[in-house]
């Protein structure tokens, strides 16, 4: 039997080549959303224990302004995801409504 390094690593591989395929970053979202919320939860108790307090501000705004437009992202790529799905559904009830399609030469 082979050792357990080895039978873990094809599982590691087909995760970074979906990762690598277009549109595959979007399954980051969720460790982006963590890491920048743990950022935040770590500027805002420096900034309560009064180290560098101008510049905790600064960086919990920043922090929280990347969280929103993580959160903005997402949701716009939602919705593209759901208009794709209607409408390769409708096109698909619109062929095979009896027309045939129109010809373009």
């Amino acid at each position: 039997s082979a050792p357990l390094l080895f039978t873990s690593i094809p599982a590691t591989m087909t995760f970074i080549q979906d990762l690598l395929k277009p549109g595959g970053g979007i399954a980051l979202i969720p460790f982006i959303r963590g890491t920048i919320a743990t950022l935040l939860v770590l500027v805002i108790l420096m900034g309560i224990a009064d180290i560098a307090r101008i510049h905790m501000v600064v960086l919990a705004s920043l922090s929280i302004g990347l969280l929103m437009s993580i959160s903005w992202f997402e949701k716009a790529w939602n919705d593209v995801q759901s208009s794709r799905g209607e409408s390769s559904s409708s096109s698909a009830a619109v062929n095979t409504a009896g027309k045939e399609p129109e010809k373009t030469d």
